[in-house]
């Protein structure tokens, strides 16, 4: 429920206030025009703007409330945003006081009370590994000294960059474009710096084994810089709301206050708004600096970017060209190469230049077309980043301004210290699609997001015989684009051509024409399919490149599926069926064999007809591992698979064990109800009976919890599965999953919504931390001061888990698993 009633909350504030000075507030603040609106984010860390209704929300002190209404908006108080904040800081807080070390899933130091969050000391730990794991695609550097370390070598930090791609064929390819990525330059934004250590992860990982991710490595040139603001980060990482770097050089300030706004000290344009894009008071959270590039972060970033300003004002010597004079009027080449982002928290926003003028940038058609392509996977709102509120001296505005390189911001999900569950069902899976399509924009970020998209490509078989020829299937799509802030015009695809073994624009690509599935292009959408010959192929590695073109003519972004060519003597077949053990019923399972020699892995799906799989693979020894939903995995290893040869195993898997399940149609006994938790039917169209909060209040946290505590002692990999209608005020009344293995002492969410009337079904895997004999589940509706909707509703809750307390509590099996008597590993 969005805070509306301004001037009653604010005399309740001032109320609170007098009693909890210091402390910070989430508000929503009413704007009365544009002036106001500026006057007030000029001092601003950061605000979430709501044009529509004119309203600012933001985190603030009792001083920054008093800045607001000084400014002539009018404030009010979000009850519920702020108990989520102070909740926040209360987990960190307990987090730090118990002195243990915090660790990510990956086992590297993380932020307390954040684990999904690593540390600069395990972001850094993180890069080194994957220079360690992967010489050939991955290596560190440092690009200067932090402010703290330029002052004194023994402390602070060296900045540093991951640089990820090819290294073998780099030389030959000198025409490879950069995509260059900040993380973290506002110290307490925990995301972006989260986000951008997982893309460069799935990248070096995902190499040989995810098409993507192999040609990305092979034809683009990654740079990294995960803490752009090293010192600050470690102030935030302790709970501050640190933004600034640590710079106390400049004024008498509070000890939080001092330091200077990276992001308002770069040089181009740096200080042009009169005040209303960056503050000249060194206590501001928008402080500017003495000068531009007075900061070291700030030499280190530009210098690596753009290096050094030669005679007629050329930059030369960075990772990105410049190939645009630094006026405001003439356009960068279309034909540019490389891409700049700088990735903030929060606001769902894809932001490009201009930042302090309202004049259009001389690219902005096709700043705008790509902006508009990344939205649609993330669903964030795309503008110039005046449109948000006016900012100057910024690093976007820098790398277009100077260089003419297409540069974005991307503001992640909805708040600086962002929940674990949120981040990880939400915020980071649709912002790493948005990064992949941008990274396979590289090559051309000004022309090629105005053609198709190709979504996906199928090879097969994935691993050919010499002679044979190669199915091919690609879907294509020319419309997907954010259309939420202006239309983009769409057009009919027109053609789609495969390449085999380069990539479209490189030297020497031979286009093979495809065939519309349908018959003909016409659409905005299509599939193309293809045979493609392999005669003349040597035994190796190749990937198949699909690209579309429009009705104008426009190649739109490729993508590529990998094809093995070898001599028929050298393939190898495993076949068999996999069924459920206790009836014998097929299974739609994965079998995933792996070479762990040659780390070749590919993987089948059985038929879920009949269960029936068919997997070739090179000739070796081979590990087997057997995966269906509702069952427990099984492993086969050592399989030895001769060439020209198809050898059998049938798999017959244990089901996993169901440790709860309620249809709710039996009554409230297994569950402890707070109003408004009532049961129901009819809700939403659902005809079954549903847990559902009628009517909820304002100011609300209220939870339906496991009455019992559940013993899961023995069983992992648990799953929780319901369906839900979650009917409440979009973004602000919000229904949270949560469990607790401690009886009720703490809780953790694994999962949140709002402001959705349809009933979906929710699968969800519980960290391996999610077990004990005191397991507890609640489903808790928490909603903030005014403007309530539906409510929120729950149905067919279910718990299940593997383990070995699962294979211990079924019927003892023998060899009966595998039909010919291979070893078990437990699943």
């Amino acid at each position: 429920m969005r805070t509306l009633a301004f001037a009653a909350m604010a005399a309740v504030a001032c109320v609170v206030f007098s009693s909890a000075s210091a402390e910070e507030w989430m508000v929503e603040a009413h704007w009365p025009d544009r002036a106001a609106l500026h006057r007030a984010t000029a001092q601003l860390q950061h605000a979430q703007i709501d044009a529509e209704r004119q309203l600012l929300r933001v985190d603030v002190d009792e001083a920054g409330i008093a800045m607001l209404e000084a400014a002539g908006l009018t404030v009010g108080i979000d009850l519920a945003g702020t108990a989520q904040l102070r909740d926040f800081r209360k987990s960190m807080d307990v987090a730090l006081a118990a002195g243990t070390r915090t660790l990510s899933a990956g086992g590297y130091p993380s932020i307390p009370g954040f684990a999904c969050y690593r540390t600069v000391e395990g972001a850094y730990q993180t890069m080194d590994d994957l220079a360690l794991a992967y010489p050939q695609l991955a290596a560190v550097g440092g690009i200067g000294p932090s402010w703290e370390k330029s002052r004194n070598p023994a402390n602070g930090h060296e900045m540093r960059v991951l640089r990820l791609t090819n290294f073998d064929t780099l030389a030959s390819d000198p025409q490879r474009p950069a995509f260059v990525a900040y993380g973290s330059i506002h110290a307490r934004e925990y995301t972006p710096a989260e986000l951008l250590t997982r893309f460069a992860e799935w990248l070096a990982t995902g190499y040989g084994i995810d098409p993507q991710a192999t040609w990305l490595l092979d034809h683009v040139d990654f740079h990294l810089i995960l803490m752009a603001n090293p010192d600050g980060r470690k102030k935030a990482e302790t709970g501050l709301s640190w933004r600034k770097n640590t710079n106390n050089t400049n004024g008498s300030c509070g000890s939080t206050t001092y330091g200077i706004d990276l992001n308002r000290n770069f040089p181009f344009h740096w200080n042009t708004t009169g005040g209303q894009g960056s503050s000249g008071n060194a206590c501001a959270e928008t402080y500017r600096g003495p000068t531009p590039m007075s900061e070291p972060e700030t030499v280190n970033l530009v210098t690596y970017v753009a290096g050094t300003r030669g005679a007629g004002g050329v930059y030369s010597g960075g990772v990105l060209q410049d190939r645009r004079p630094d006026d405001t009027t003439t356009p960068a080449p279309d034909d540019y190469r490389g891409l700049f982002f700088d990735v903030h928290s929060y606001s769902k926003l894809v932001l490009w230049s201009w930042g302090d003028v309202y004049t259009a940038a001389p690219n902005d058609a096709a700043l705008r077309t790509l902006g508009r392509r990344m939205a649609w996977f993330n669903g964030y709102t795309p503008q110039a980043a005046v449109e948000l509120y006016p900012t100057d001296g910024t690093t976007d505005d820098t790398f277009y301004g100077l260089l003419g390189a297409p540069s974005y911001t991307i503001e992640l999900g909805t708040a600086f210290f962002e929940g674990c569950a949120s981040f990880e069902s939400s915020t980071y899976p649709i912002n790493l699609a948005a990064l992949r399509y941008a990274a396979r924009a590289a090559h051309a970020p000004y022309r090629l997001p105005y053609g198709p998209d190709t979504l996906a490509v199928t090879a097969s078989p994935e691993l050919v015989a010499e002679g044979d020829p190669i199915r091919l299937s690609a879907s294509l799509h020319s419309g997907r684009f954010n259309q939420s802030n202006g239309t983009q015009a769409t057009y009919p695809i027109a053609s789609a051509a495969a390449y085999v073994g380069t990539p479209p624009w490189a030297s020497g690509a031979a286009a093979i024409p495809l065939a519309a599935a349908d018959g003909a292009f016409n659409a905005t959408q299509e599939t193309a399919t293809g045979s493609l010959p392999t005669a003349g192929l040597a035994d190796g590695r190749y990937l198949v490149f699909v690209q579309g073109t429009d009705s104008q003519g426009r190649a739109g972004t490729p993508d590529a599926a990998l094809v093995d060519v070898a001599p028929a003597a050298q393939i190898a077949a495993l076949a068999g069926t996999v069924t459920a053990l206790v009836d014998g019923a097929p299974l739609a399972a994965s079998v995933t064999v792996r070479n762990p020699v040659t780390d070749e892995e590919r993987v089948a799906q059985s038929s879920a007809a009949d269960g029936s799989y068919l997997r070739t693979m090179r000739a070796g020894t081979v590990d087997v591992r057997v995966s269906a939903p509702g069952h427990l995995a099984e492993e086969l290893h050592g399989v030895a698979l001769a060439g020209g040869q198809q050898q059998v195993r049938d798999f017959a898997l244990l089901s996993v064990c169901e440790r709860l399940f309620d249809d709710v149609e039996q009554g409230g006994a297994n569950w402890s109800a707070q109003s408004p938790w009532v049961i129901g039917t009819g809700i939403g169209g659902h005809a079954d009976m549903a847990w559902h909060t009628p009517g909820y209040p304002n100011n609300a946290s209220a939870s339906l919890t496991l009455a019992a505590n559940l013993d899961l002692s023995g069983y992992a990999d648990a799953v929780l599965e319901f369906e839900d209608r979650c009917a409440t005020e979009a973004n602000y009344d919000v229904g949270r999953v949560e469990y607790s293995s401690n009886g009720g002492g703490s809780w953790t969410e694994v999962y949140s919504c709002s402001g959705r009337t349809a009933w979906q079904a929710n699968r969800i895997e519980l960290p391996a931390a999610a077990g004990g004999s005191a397991f507890r589940l609640r489903f808790r509706l928490q909603s903030d001061a005014s403007v309530n909707a539906a409510g929120w509703a729950v149905d067919n809750i279910r718990l299940s888990a593997g383990g070995q307390a699962c294979r211990d509590s079924q019927t003892p099996l023998g060899d009966a698993i595998f039909a010919d008597g291979f070893g078990v590993g437990p699943g």
